[in-house]
């Protein structure tokens, strides 16, 4: 198994201290993903969920330079789940790139679509099976579940936007 590495700390610290930073325009591609409530299925496999996985996204607004996205999913109504406990990954950019259609990324396994990769698992508990990205899990107690979308040149982020995927 690979060991992933996290982007570094002090390029989120320029993102609050730089004023080019924007926001970049965030929409998700399946109308059942509104932002107000998961869909049906989307849940982690533990409470049932189908095939769950990231909503297909389309990121456009993208500044100048930005080589990759990373995509930081949370549950802001869990302390231990925010900053990427849900997973992080990264969809690298062709240069040039102003918009861009990022693919599904499937819960609870390590697998991700070619031109994604994961840059730190999620937070599971102990006996639990990893991956690349953990679906909302909060047994329907109205949790908060969002994803960060950073633009990234080298080790500097240039842009970032918060996102909401919806309440389970």
């Amino acid at each position: 198994m690979k060991i992933f590495t996290l982007k570094s700390v002090t390029a989120l610290t320029a993102l609050v201290l730089s004023a080019n930073a924007f926001a970049m325009d965030v929409t998700f591609d399946d109308a059942a993903w509104n932002g107000k409530k998961i869909p049906e299925g989307q849940q982690c496999l533990n409470y049932e969920g189908k095939s769950p996985a990231t909503p297909s996204m389309t990121v456009s607004n993208i500044p100048a330079g930005a080589e990759s996205l990373v995509f930081v999913y949370n549950d802001v109504s869990n302390k231990r789940m925010q900053h990427g406990g849900h997973g992080m990954v990264e969809f690298a950019l062709p240069k040039g790139a102003t918009s861009a259609e990022i693919p599904r990324v499937f819960g609870h396994t390590y697998e991700v679509p070619v031109g994604i990769e994961m840059v730190a698992e999620y937070r599971s508990r102990k006996g639990e099976v990893g991956g690349a990205y953990k679906p909302p899990c909060s047994g329907g107690k109205n949790h908060l579940y969002t994803v960060d979308v950073q633009a990234w040149q080298g080790d500097m982020v240039l842009s970032e936007t918060t996102v909401e995927m919806g309440r389970y």
